[in-house]
């Protein structure tokens, strides 16, 4: 079955923030589009499912008002913001030496000024952080991984823990395979300030859920028709326009696409021709972000922690979601899921074992999330580049071929990664499809 409405003007391969935030543009801009998602929603690998009485967020959470895109998005839909974690009688602390080490204002006053040694190189490597060039990198900054940087980082053993645990839940992957220059970009975009940082990265979530945000933004995609569990099979572009074939048979034709899909699964969509040999092989490659974020329920009321630990730990950040006498649930931020020796994704015992160096005794009931490095429409977590594939990978992942456009959080030139970073792609690519079809 094809449709051949010779008044579509975009097909949009991919429901996420960016895509969908195109979608709305162009039809602001007054584009038909047909916007197709494999899955049975929107958001992609943002996602709000509730769960025991709670809206958890099971793929990105956190926005900031230092993220300019996400931020005028939710003033523009009147969405609810809050402060999270609960900082009111918050236990800070870190595992170090084998050990739980109970941080004190002053000590987190310290582990912050530490970050900010650590991240100091992102003053001279970004000196514009939302320009698309880098500034001087004598020392090769770009092509270190994280592992290599940190290795050259001098503080006392606590702070230093304190340090390497933030960077692998930055990184949500292995420190070897990540490059030094993602921690040094999310630094400089937040005012070369740790503090900001900090908060920038897990200070704010939405009250009602990401969900709330992205159906907002479909709900003013008023030329778009949405198509879910749509998964596209095979991308044609030709003199004439481009043909998107579905798995299901049918065909959406008309003058351009978008692809909005993550780098990693960009080879999981045959392209006729076949897409540049970079983005094959970025795509390939993939990018590092292959962490696991869970939310873990258990016994008791364990009050308001954040604790961080290092690599070595398989768990390197563990924060209280909400606690009471009939129990709590936690959310556990673990970089290499490999560490963690679980049997399955919801393995209670294995999770236990996990969380015993940062919270000794706690007794583990259940586990919910998702395996997003597993997910066929996703092949990983959050855009963490590998070194030195900024450089090459960035700019192309941005280039136009043909009659096909791209967009997404894993090609945005600032929050890459982020909510934030989705969203300036989809207005990027909705500017520029626009243009061309003028």
């Amino acid at each position: 079955m094809a449709t051949s409405d010779s008044e579509v003007d975009v097909v949009i391969v991919g429901g996420g923030f960016a895509g969908v935030t195109a979608a709305r543009e162009l039809s602001a801009r007054g584009r038909r589009t047909v916007l197709l998602e494999a899955r049975d929603r929107l958001g992609g690998r943002t996602w709000t499912k509730d769960h025991d009485g709670h809206p958890m967020e099971f793929g990105g959470t956190w926005v900031h008002p230092l993220q300019p895109h996400v931020w005028s998005e939710i003033h523009r839909y009147g969405v609810e913001t809050e402060t999270f974690p609960v900082l009111e009688g918050l236990r800070q602390a870190v595992v170090s030496d084998g050990r739980v080490v109970d941080l004190s204002d002053d000590d987190a006053a310290r582990a912050l000024e530490a970050l900010d040694q650590f991240c100091a190189p992102g003053m001279t490597l970004f000196p514009e952080p939302f320009a698309e060039t880098l500034g001087p990198d004598p020392d090769g900054l770009a092509d270190r991984s994280l592992r290599e940087q940190f290795d050259t980082f001098k503080a006392e053993p606590a702070l230093r823990d304190w340090v390497e645990g933030m960077c692998c839940t930055i990184a949500f992957g292995p420190l070897e395979q990540s490059g030094a220059t993602e921690v040094f970009r999310i630094y400089a975009l937040a005012g070369y300030s740790a503090e900001q940082t900090m908060a920038a990265l897990s200070a704010t979530k939405l009250v009602k859920g990401t969900r709330e945000l992205i159906n907002s933004i479909a709900g003013q995609a008023t030329l778009a028709d949405i198509r879910l569990n749509s998964p596209v099979r095979r991308v044609v572009q030709s003199d004439g326009g481009v043909r998107v074939e579905l798995e299901s048979g049918e065909t959406v034709s008309a003058p351009t696409a978008l692809i909005a899909l993550p780098m990693n699964v960009l080879n999981s969509v045959e392209f006729e021709p076949p897409l540049s040999e970079i983005k094959r092989t970025a795509s390939a490659d993939r990018h590092a972000g292959a962490g696991m974020k869970c939310f873990v329920r258990v016994k008791g009321d364990i009050g308001n922690v954040s604790i961080v630990a290092p690599e070595a730990q398989p768990v390197n950040w563990l924060v209280t979601y909400a606690h009471g006498p009939e129990g709590s649930w936690l959310i556990a931020f673990a970089s290499n899921p490999d560490k963690l020796q679980m049997t399955a994704f919801d393995d209670v015992r294995g999770m236990q074992t996990a969380l015993q160096p940062l919270l000794p005794g706690v007794e583990v009931e259940s586990i919910v999330g998702w395996d997003w490095s597993n997910d066929p429409h996703a092949l990983g977590t959050w855009c963490i580049y590998r070194p030195g594939q900024l450089a090459k990978v960035l700019p192309e992942l941005r280039t136009t071929e043909g009659r096909l456009f791209f967009a997404g959080g894993d090609s945005s030139n600032t929050w890459r990664g982020f909510i934030d970073g989705a969203i300036e792609s989809g207005y990027y690519s909705a500017r520029h499809i626009h243009d061309y079809l003028t």
